[in-house]
C-alpha cells in the first residue's frame, strides 16, 4: 500500500536523521541557527511576492500578522506600516528578542509567543494574516502544521519554501568531509502534495529567492554555520574555509510561496 502525501513527507524528512556516530562527536547541535542570519537589517525587501500576496489580503485599514517560525521578523516586517499588529512566534527566545527590536524599531505593536508550532499552537492568536517562511522542512507533520496554520488565519496562510530541503545545499560537503550521502527529498511538490489531501488548494507562485541578512555574507559566520551542519570541531576552520571558497553552498536561487485561505472567520 503507497503513502499518503503526508506519510511520505514524513518518510522523506525522517531520512535526514545524521548518523549517530557523528552526532555524538559533535560540538554543538547540527540543527541550531545563528540569529543573527535573521536579522532585519537594511537588506530586507518589502515587495517581494509573499509580501504583495500578504498585503493583497491585509485589511486596508490594517491588520493583523501572526508570523510562524519569525527569526529576526523579516517575514512580517516586510508588511508594515500595513500591518499594525505583529505577533512573533518561534521556539528561539533570541530570535523573539530580534524580532521584538524590530518591531519596535519599525513602530508596530507587538507581541511574542515562545513555542514549537504546531505543538504549542494554542498559545498563539488568531490574525489576519499569518505567514510561515521557511519552516516547512523542520517539521514531520506537515498536514497538522499547515491545518493548525489555517485555524490561526482570518484571512489567509502566506507560506515560503525553497524548492528543496534547504540542508541539500550542504550535500557535497557531507560528502567531502564524512563521505556520507545525504538525502534529496522532500520537495515543494511533495509539500504541496500534502495541502490538496487536506482538501487545501493553495495558489502557488515561483519567484527568485530574496536578499538574505546581511550577516549570512561574512566569512566568518559561513564558517562557523559549516562547521555546525556538519558536526565537526573549531580545529576544522581552515579545512572548512578552504573548502567553502571553492565550493560555497549549493544554495537554491528560487523559492515556492502559497497562499491559501483561512479557517478561524471574522474576528
Amino acid at each position: 500500500m503507497s503513502d499518503t502525501a503526508a506519510e511520505r513527507w514524513t518518510r522523506l524528512l525522517a531520512s535526514w536523521a545524521l548518523p549517530e556516530r557523528i552526532v555524538a562527536q559533535a560540538p554543538a547541535s547540527p540543527w541550531a541557527h545563528d540569529p543573527a542570519t535573521f536579522a532585519v537589517d537594511d537588506t530586507l525587501e518589502r515587495d517581494t511576492l509573499a509580501a504583495q500576496w500578504a498585503r493583497e489580503v491585509l485589511p486596508a485599514a490594517g491588520g493583523s500578522v501572526l508570523d510562524v517560525g519569525c527569526g529576526g521578523g523579516r517575514s512580517s516586517l516586510a508588511l508594515v506600516p500595513l500591518a499594525t499588529q505583529l505577533i512573533g512566534f518561534d521556539e528561539n527566545p533570541r530570535m523573539l528578542e530580534q524580532f521584538a527590536a524590530a518591531a519596535s524599531a519599525a513602530g508596530a505593536d507587538h507581541l511574542t509567543v515562545q513555542g514549537r508550532w504546531p505543538d504549542d499552537a494554542l498559545s498563539a492568536p488568531v490574525a489576519d494574516v499569518v505567514v510561515c517562511h521557511h519552516v516547512f522542512y523542520n517539521v514531520p507533520d506537515l498536514a497538522e502544521l499547515a491545518l493548525a496554520l489555517t485555524a490561526h488565519a482570518r484571512l489567509a496562510v502566506v507560506a515560503v519554501l525553497p524548492p528543496r530541503h534547504p540542508l541539500s545545499s550542504m550535500n557535497a560537503a557531507w560528502k567531502h568531509f564524512w563521505n556520507v550521502d545525504r538525502p534529496t527529498g522532500p520537495t515543494d511538490a511533495d509539500a504541496v502534495a500534502v495541502l490538496h489531501e487536506l482538501g487545501l488548494e493553495p495558489e502557488v507562485g515561483r519567484t527568485q529567492r530574496g536578499s538574505l541578512a546581511r550577516a549570512t555574507s561574512d566569512p566568518t559566520t559561513q564558517v562557523a554555520a559549516a562547521r555546525r551542519r556538519l558536526c565537526l570541531h573549531r580545529d576544522r576552520d581552515p579545512e572548512i574555509a578552504a573548502y567553502l571558497a571553492d565550493h560555497p553552498p549549493a544554495w537554491s536561487d528560487e523559492v515556492v510561496v502559497l497562499r491559501w485561505p483561512g479557517g478561524a472567520g471574522p474576528s
